[in-house]
């Protein structure tokens, strides 16, 4: 049932540009939005939330609907839904924006989960890995447009960044009008989730679990409250957005040469989480000092932390999953992330701004820790199931990372 094209990647990577428009066009203005409806930095937070609150649920039913009926047709209208709703924020009170953005995040669940799925699709073993490590190199560039545009817009007006969602209509139809790989499950349902559920072993809940906490990091530490830290030490929107960009520029360098670190470094996971944790430092160091400029410097740290982190946990994740359930699969871990990034901003919404980077490293390094032990008894078993980079070759789309031939489920 699947028919393989030479070239679907450009079509994932504008899938990825809209999945990860949602947030980062808005954060830089976050302070702005505050200020005009009159409400505090964690009311203001809420518009994170609820964007990313509903896909916890509606997710993985994109992923099964995807699996069950086509990649295209859902990513296409998913996107257009999402354009609609973040352009109608500007014609509406602060209580009717958090419905919509609820709506918008119903919409743009899946779409990241879905554009590394289409990638999967096509591609296999380490040429899988250079496109994942591209795509999340395209989302990061992305990002940063959208951060030093979102910064701008709005230091003119808080409204500016939402009118960025209109491009998603055009994109929409440029999805559906898009060849890619036709993949469709036509087994009953029951047999459709039983392979689906025998994909989770003890390794995928591992690899879900840490991608919900980098997640929370991201969203709770760096997109919600550092423009807070910034704006205290003296930063204006623009500044926030330009240092924002730097960490997204900094991450799509390193996830351009995902293979080539992973050759180097063994742990890449442990390896990322560290630099989480060096970087939270830093921003802690910064805001303390009241120095907007020395923000550069971690956000670097956490790029490197963000390019090497997620595209790995992609990439093992996709690699562990068969073609007819894979939307399945990683819209679930794309619920998951979901979950991390919305208790992300709730959570660190319980402490102080210090106390928002005293704690996220404590986490950042205890995850590098236990992923440290945890990988040491997985080579002790010598656990045939997990795909590493530095290891695969290309197979060519003839055998799977486990040197098997692929089955269909």
């Amino acid at each position: 049932m699947k028919k393989r094209i030479r070239k679907p990647a450009h079509t994932a990577y504008a899938v990825t540009l809209m999945g990860v428009m949602g947030v980062s066009a808005i954060t830089p203005a976050l302070p702005e939005i505050a200020r005009a409806f009159s409400i505090s930095r964690q009311e203001a937070g809420l518009l994170v939330v609820f964007f990313t609150l509903p896909g916890i649920v509606f997710s993985p039913v994109t992923g099964v609907v995807a699996d069950r009926f086509g990649r295209k047709v859902v990513v296409s209208i998913a996107i257009f839904l999402f354009g609609v709703s973040g352009f109608l924020c500007t014609l509406v009170n602060f209580r009717t924006m958090l419905l919509l953005r609820l709506i918008q995040g119903s919409s743009a669940s899946s779409l990241v989960a879905l554009s590394t799925t289409i990638i999967g699709d096509a591609y296999e073993g380490r040429e899988r890995a250079k496109i994942i490590g591209y795509n999340a190199s395209i989302l990061t560039i992305g990002i940063a447009l959208y951060q030093l545009s979102g910064g701008y817009l709005a230091s003119l007006c808080w409204k500016y960044p939402f009118y960025m969602f209109l491009l998603a209509i055009p994109v929409s139809i440029f999805v559906l009008l898009s060849p890619l790989p036709e993949v469709r499950s036509e087994k009953s349902f029951s047999e459709y989730f039983r392979k689906v559920g025998s994909t989770f072993n003890r390794r995928m809940y591992v690899l879900f679990l840490t991608g919900m906490i980098a997640y929370a990091i991201l969203y709770g530490t760096f997109l919600t409250y550092l423009p807070f830290a910034i704006q205290s030490a003296g930063g204006s929107s623009v500044r926030i957005g330009e240092i924002q960009a730097t960490m997204s520029l900094s991450t799509a360098l390193f996830a351009a040469n995902l293979t080539r670190i992973s050759d180097r470094i063994k742990r890449v996971i442990p390896a990322g989480f560290t630099a989480y944790g060096i970087s939270l430092i830093g921003i802690l160091i910064s805001y303390l000092l009241k120095c907007e400029f020395c923000f550069f410097i971690p956000a670097v740290i956490f790029g490197f932390a963000q390019g090497t982190v997620l595209p790995t946990l992609q990439h093992e994740i996709v690699s562990m999953t068969e073609a007819e359930g894979r939307a399945a699969v990683m819209s679930t871990y794309g619920s998951v992330s979901k979950l991390g990034q919305t208790t992300g901003p709730a959570f660190f919404g319980l402490f102080s701004i210090s106390g928002v980077y005293e704690v996220g490293s404590v986490l950042a390094f205890s995850v590098a820790f236990l992923h440290c032990l945890h990988r040491s008894h997985l080579n002790n078993s010598q656990n045939p199931h997990i795909p590493h980079i530095h290891r695969q070759k290309n197979t060519g789309g003839k055998l799977s990372e486990s040197g098997t031939k692929k089955k269909k489920i």
